[in-house]
């Protein structure tokens, strides 16, 4: 028993463990720092990145980006007039006009089921049946290449095309005209049956609303009786 007595605690060998182990732990942290320490401090290199596309020239001041606008014509897809009345088929250009020789360019033809007839060329008639009733009307410095037709009768139903000549001697077309034609006596059958519509409206809501009132005067009169 004198033996055991001399031997150390378990208490103790464990706090001198636990003493060993963070001793060498500290020892292994400064060896670290020190190797740290002592390595060459390298400079970090710097790398250029260098592109091998060209650079795009650029444009000129002048010269707006993206393709330009083609040029055309613009035409409304149809009109009517009565019979006897001038009729104003507008045409407009979507591009700068040369107003000096624009009338030279401007080319007016009617498609019907007779066939194709030639209407106005360079603000002249070409077939007698347009003789004295035709002609330009609109704006030529503006792109207007409105047509007049004068005193139309029910022969001049048809499509009516603009053309013109473009500076760079293409031709361009609108998509036409579709002129509809109405006599005097269907204008007055037409206005004639637009007013009897109105009327048998008018008399129908009157005799609705008469009603109406009838029928609240009764549910009144009844309330009264009783």
């Amino acid at each position: 028993m004198a033996f055991l007595s001399l031997l150390p605690s378990r208490n103790l060998l464990s706090h001198l463990f636990h003493s060993a182990l963070t001793g060498g732990l500290l020892f292994l942290c400064l060896l670290i720092n020190v190797t740290i320490i002592a390595s060459p401090t390298q400079t970090p290199k710097t790398i250029l990145i260098t592109s091998t596309a060209e650079t795009l020239p650029a444009l000129p001041a002048d010269d707006p980006a993206g393709p330009q606008e083609a040029s055309y014509l613009q035409q409304p897809p149809k009109t009517k007039a009565v019979e006897g009345e001038d009729v104003v088929f507008p045409c407009f250009l979507k591009n700068d006009v040369d107003e000096v020789q624009a009338v030279e360019k401007v080319r007016w033809y009617m498609q019907s089921s007779e066939g194709r007839k030639n209407v106005l060329q360079a603000n002249e008639t070409v077939e007698d049946v347009f003789a004295g009733r035709v002609f330009l009307s609109g704006d030529l410095s503006e792109g207007d290449l409105s047509m007049t037709l004068r005193n139309i009768s029910v022969k001049d139903r048809g499509l009516y095309f603009c053309a013109f000549m473009s500076t760079n001697s293409t031709i361009l077309q609108g998509g036409g005209t579709k002129l509809s034609i109405r006599k005097w006596l269907g204008v007055i059958e037409e206005s004639v049956g637009t007013i009897i519509g109105i009327v048998v409206a008018v008399v129908g809501v009157a005799v609705g609303l008469v009603a109406l009132i009838l029928t609240q005067f009764k549910d009144k009169l009844n309330c009264l009786q009783k």
